[in-house]
């Protein structure tokens, strides 16, 4: 830590000796225009907010599934996600790479419900212009790519003039991905990863969920009509489970003294530490918060039925007991009208056209890059290109290129049962055709 901080000293002081002109080089490049944000109200605090936590009085009761409404898990909600990134090289040769700096967008589509969509898409670019700028718009925050740049340049120039065995690559990255998605909820997660020198990187994530009926933002507040009761269960159901569970103790017990583990624990109950999935509310830490570098990022899942009446049944999903599968081929013989295409994805400039079709319904359809670990003998999935809520009976075209042999693409749903399918999207070594391969294939176990 000392090291880290010695090092943080002599980049600040460098940056101080070098900044005036390379400030006055950033002021003069034109910065990407700021979207419209519509302001709108702040959420209404509850009236529970700021009562003091107290234990549970009782076991709160179930919430009937006949309650529950079939019909919202039907809707689709289809995100197509966009990469952005760009690499810098130092400024003497050119030839070093000193910045990785990347964001992935999601575009959100609601069909028959156009001003949620643009709501929710208003904002997502309020967020993409917090992280690229570095500048505060109402939420996120970000050093900027600019702000990145500066640091990454100041360090190859440090370590250039005084050859100090310092990395010269900086990076800053952030990924987003699906948590859920249906006729009410859309919970999409963000996950930075930055390194600016030091021993290691620094992560963060930060979740919105979003109502999809109106587009805005769920405060945790709005969670239940009595908040002081679910605020007060959630805490001491944390505190059982750092005192039972032997991996919640050994991370949270030695870091976070005894008697600031009620206050530590209740203060992880706040926006943009939350997110809902298709059966449970999950809360979680901000690293370094509850527990140490190496045991990570904290999180805790409470199934919809264990909260039963605490959480506004409003926001308790069906079951996804989809009956449907999928099905491959090549988008020329695919019979015009055929089959209703709900999107197209264009992953690179490869030669292959093809169309993943559904057959009855299909939830929680993922296209997703894919990458082989050697030594494990499994494929794991990597960032997320495409997701739809619900396919029934319809179909997506994909524009990518498809190798033989080293598939780098992957398909997965929950489809009969609720059982969750992967498949890796090929070719056949035989006759070239497009194949979905499930059967023998290795999935990671951490996906």
């Amino acid at each position: 830590m000392k090291k880290l901080l010695i090092c943080m000293l002599v980049v600040l002081l460098m940056a101080q000796l070098c900044a005036c002109g390379r400030l006055e080089r950033l002021k003069s490049v034109e910065l990407p225009p700021l979207p419209q944000i519509t302001e709108r109200p702040a959420p209404a605090e509850s009236e529970h907010a700021a009562e003091e936590t107290k234990p549970a009085e009782a076991t709160p009761e179930s919430v009937p599934a006949e309650q529950q409404d079939d019909t919202a898990i039907r809707q689709n909600v289809i995100v197509n996600f966009k990469k952005t990134e760009m690499l810098d090289y130092d400024p003497a040769e050119g030839e070093q790479l000193i910045l990785t700096f990347s964001y992935v967008t999601p575009h959100v589509t609601i069909p028959g419900r156009e001003a949620a969509s643009a709501a929710i898409n208003e904002y997502i670019a309020m967020l993409d212009e917090t992280y690229y700028t570095g500048n505060d718009y109402g939420d996120g925050s970000s050093d900027g790519y600019y702000g990145m740049l500066e640091q990454a340049e100041d360090n190859f120039t440090y370590v250039r003039e005084t050859g100090a065995d310092f990395p010269l690559e900086f990076s800053c990255e952030r990924s987003a991905d699906v948590e859920r998605a249906d006729g009410r909820v859309l919970s999409l997660d963000f996950s930075t990863y930055s390194y600016a020198g030091g021993a290691h990187g620094f992560y963060v994530t930060r979740s919105y969920v979003f109502d999809t009926e109106t587009g805005e933002v769920v405060s945790f507040n709005s969670l239940s009509d009595d908040m002081a009761a679910l605020r007060s269960y959630l805490v001491q159901h944390m505190m059982e489970m750092v005192e039972t569970d032997e991996l919640y103790h050994d991370a949270i017990a030695s870091y976070v003294p005894a008697e600031n583990l009620e206050k530590s624990l209740g203060a992880l109950l706040r926006d943009g530490s939350w997110y809902l999935t298709n059966d449970a509310l999950v809360i979680f830490s901000d690293l370094y918060e509850i527990s140490s570098y190496a045991a990570g990022i904290q999180s805790f899942r409470f199934p919809f039925e264990e909260l039963g009446s605490l959480l506004d049944s409003r926001w308790i999903a069906s079951a996804k007991t989809g009956s449907g599968s999928f099905t491959i081929q090549d988008t020329g013989s695919v019979e015009n009208g055929s089959v209703p295409i709900l999107d197209m994805l264009s992953v690179d400039d490869g030669a292959a056209q093809i169309c993943l079709r559904s057959g009855a319904c299909a939830y929680d359809v993922k296209i997703s890059r894919t990458g082989y670990a050697e030594e494990a003998g499994w494929f794991y999935l990597g960032e997320t290109l495409w997701y739809c809520s619900c396919m029934e009976n319809s179909g997506v075209q994909l524009s990518a290129s498809i190798p033989d042999g080293y598939p780098n693409l992957a398909l997965s749903y929950v489809g009969e049962g609720g059982e969750l399918h992967r498949a890796l999207i090929s070719q056949s070594g035989e006759n070239g055709s497009f194949v979905l391969m499930e059967e023998g294939v290795k999935f990671s176990p951490y996906n």
